[in-house]
């Protein structure tokens, strides 16, 4: 017995994949690797997206005092060329629940902002990595 695929759904098929690979490049299992051990504004980078293309949501948490005393009230992603890439806000006493997309299979920094007298109050730096298909 044999099992036709519908044609909507072959098309569908056909055109992620094209887009995909015009679009930017499919990594499987991507990664987050940030050594925050030294930071006084971040506790952690953390993805968990079985893939990305492009690019990588990642979750950013914070340490407790960094949107209170410290003032961070803005997080800015900057690529390796120097350009912006992502940015968010965080609100007084949000240690969690932080979302930045990061460029794929790169190095970046992540720049903490304190926006009432803009300042910058930390960089972290983190690369992203993965399987790279196309």
């Amino acid at each position: 017995m044999s099992r036709r695929i519908p044609r909507r759904q072959a098309i569908a098929s056909v055109t992620l994949v094209v887009a995909l690979g015009f679009g930017g490049c499919l990594t499987l299992g991507p990664t987050a690797t940030a050594e925050t051990g030294d930071s006084a504004v971040f506790e952690g980078v953390l993805t968990d997206e079985p893939w990305a293309s492009g690019r990588v949501k990642t979750a950013v948490t914070l340490t407790p005092n960094a949107t209170t005393e410290q003032g961070v009230s803005k997080l800015v992603v900057i690529t390796e060329s120097g350009s912006s890439f992502d940015t968010t806000t965080v609100e007084p006493g949000q240690t969690s629940g932080i979302s930045l997309y990061l460029p794929a299979n790169e190095n970046t920094t992540i720049t903490a902002v304190n926006t009432v007298n803009g300042s910058i109050v930390d960089t972290q730096a983190v690369t992203t990595d993965g399987n790279e298909l196309l």
